[in-house]
């Protein structure tokens, strides 16, 4: 039988939640290493996470969870498919700098943006993307 894996972009905020803190993100992040989703991501949405995770109010919880930035941006690199494609200049955001997630999401080809801003989570879907909750894709995954 064949397995459709879910194709999947990740708002900053998840990422970073995923890394730091047990809960959902963790859990989603954990599936996605073992292959139950892929994980699509672009340059400046990598640029993004870089300059979130080496924010001051982030060194505390990298020294518990004994991590660098560097060692947290080489793992999500290594997770993730990276889409090339040319900017699709999408401006259907309130916050213009959430478009860059909807970018990556379409270029990719995406099932499913996961955040926890409201800003895109009101959008319920963009062009066929499901814009959802990190519950909502474990429920699926866990199906």
């Amino acid at each position: 039988m064949l397995e459709i894996l879910l194709k999947l972009v990740l708002d900053t905020n998840i990422i970073v939640s995923a890394f730091f803190w047990e809960g959902n993100e963790a859990e989603l992040l954990r599936k996605i290493e073992q292959g139950n989703a892929d994980l699509y991501i672009t340059i400046e949405i990598l640029k993004e996470v870089e300059e979130v995770i080496k924010r001051p109010k982030f060194n505390e919880v990298m020294r518990k969870a004994n991590l660098t930035p560097d060692q947290i941006m080489q793992k999500f690199v290594l997770l993730s498919h990276l889409v090339i494609a040319p900017k699709l200049n999408i401006k259907v955001c309130r916050d213009e700098k959430d478009n860059k997630f909807l970018e990556c999401a379409e270029s990719a080809k995406a099932d499913y943006l996961i955040s926890g801003d409201e800003d895109l989570l009101s959008l319920k879907e963009y062009k066929g993307i499901s814009i959802v909750r990190t519950s909502k894709i474990l429920q699926l995954l866990n199906e």
